[in-house]
């Protein structure tokens, strides 16, 4: 077996097993952490019993500043950081933060939320602003923006939001209360949560495209060089071959 073949061969291979793999290639052969849910979608099965979890959060207050720190909760589904200084620190010397699931699962009109909501609370006012980041899971369509509201019924207002690592969204905050990450009711079809792993089958199916594609070239090449060689040894004088 050529060498243009076996490159084909192991391209396709890979790209069978990896996609076996949850949510694609773009993880390796790592499967993703299980999204903890309070209202778990369909497509969760069997993840919809791991329950989403809580967090709390002591901060030292320093010569009148709140120290830097970082509030998550135990699965690691929501954190958010602070800067020193974050949090008006008056008469304190520590300040506590909490962030909770919400239950029941807030439905706003116009808005689909693709993860829990959570709020976040602090025994002193935030003074800077702070960063937000949310995991979704893999088996919903990703959301677009990070929302905020003061009560779970609303209304809620998109403070826009960034892609940080795979499955992340990031957005910077200045007050704390309800979070969660979504998009906008009429953005995407609700019967096809499957919608956000077309993609890697896409690119899968394009690598594969380009491989095979250049095994053609890469054969004519070889035999061109093979033709070159042939010529140049017909082309030598007889003398120099009997040396």
């Amino acid at each position: 077996m050529n060498r243009p073949l076996l490159i084909a061969v192991a391209a396709i291979v890979y790209l069978v097993a990896a996609w076996m793999v949850a949510p694609g290639f773009y993880d390796g052969f790592a499967p993703p952490q299980p999204y903890n849910w309070v209202c778990p979608p369909v497509a969760a099965g069997a993840n919809s019993s791991l329950k989403a979890a809580s967090g709390h959060l002591v901060i030292n207050v320093i010569d009148g500043s709140s120290d830097p720190n970082s509030a998550f909760t135990d699965d690691g589904q929501i954190v958010i950081g602070f800067l020193p200084g974050a949090f008006d620190a008056t008469g304190k010397t520590q300040i506590t933060v909490d962030i909770t699931p919400v239950s029941p699962c807030p439905k706003p009109a116009g808005v689909h939320f693709a993860t829990n909501v959570y709020l976040i609370t602090a025994d002193a006012k935030l003074i800077m602003k702070a960063n937000l980041v949310m995991v979704y899971s893999n088996l919903v369509p990703a959301p677009s923006f990070v929302y905020q509201a003061q009560d779970p019924n609303g209304p809620w207002q998109s403070i826009g939001g960034n892609e940080g690592q795979i499955y992340t969204l990031q957005a910077t905050v200045s007050q704390l209360g309800y979070f969660g990450a979504g998009y906008p009711s009429n953005a995407v079809n609700q019967n096809s949560s499957g919608t956000s792993q077309l993609l890697p089958i896409a690119v899968a199916v394009l690598i594969v495209g380009v491989v095979i594609a250049g095994i053609p070239l890469a054969m004519l090449r070889r035999r061109s060089a093979g033709q070159v060689d042939e010529e140049d040894d017909e082309d030598e004088p007889e003398t120099t071959r009997r040396t």
